[in-house]
């Protein structure tokens, strides 16, 4: 995938579109447990999922939740090689079944994680912040 220039920023529209015109096998989203990572919820799994992409990701709770809960991917022990190339082959081995988790994945975008539905909450939390 090559998106112009470094420090570039790039329209949404056309990442989804990169990713789609390259016909990307899985996402990949391996951080290790240390740092900031584990309680953040990654714009690329969010990315990922819109694209119709299935998401091989770190086996971290909040990813979990997102990503097995909709059963839109597959996670691992970031640290664990085999348990990556395993994720990897099944994706290779099962197109039919990578098929489904990159539907269910853009399905979950569509109904749940989308700025209409985001909009909607923080418009409520300011109004519950106003009284």
């Amino acid at each position: 995938l090559v998106i112009e220039g470094i420090g570039t920023h790039v329209n949404y529209d056309k990442i989804l579109e990169s990713y789609k015109k390259e016909g990307l096998l899985a996402g990949l989203i391996l951080f290790p447990e240390e740092g900031q990572y584990k309680d953040r919820e990654p714009t690329k799994i969010f990315e990922y999922m819109a694209a119709g992409i299935p998401i091989i990701c770190s086996s971290f709770p909040t990813w979990e939740n997102i990503v097995k809960d909709n059963n839109c991917g597959i996670c691992v022990d970031p640290l664990n090689p085999k348990e990556i190339a395993d994720a990897i082959n099944y994706i290779l081995d099962n197109p039919d079944q990578a098929k489904i988790m990159g539907n269910n994945g853009k399905n979950t975008v569509k109904k749940i994680y989308n700025w209409a539905i985001e909009e909607k909450k923080l418009i409520d939390l300011y109004y519950s912040l106003m009284n």
